[in-house]
């Protein structure tokens, strides 16, 4: 009887590509979590370049108010 020898290759051929599936999902996993670590790290760095562009912008605007402050006085003197 050769039956229980064809039972144990095929426990050892299902074991073996359970085992296959297994490690090919988790490099998957570990690939899928590599890319996020890629898109949080671009994503840090094109908001501290939008932060710095506010604060350019914040800055000039402060300027403007400024020189529209003065402008102001300066119209409101000659009058």
């Amino acid at each position: 009887m050769n039956m229980p020898a064809d039972v144990a290759q095929y426990g050892i051929a299902f074991f073996t590509v359970a085992g296959l599936i297994y490690i090919i999902s988790r490099w998957m996993d570990r690939k899928d979590e590599v890319n996020l670590v890629e898109v949080v790290q671009n994503n840090t760095k094109a908001l501290e370049q939008v932060t710095a562009v506010v604060q350019a912008i914040q800055l000039s605007l402060t300027r403007q108010e400024a020189k529209i402050d003065e402008l102001l006085e300066r119209a409101r003197r000659e009058q």
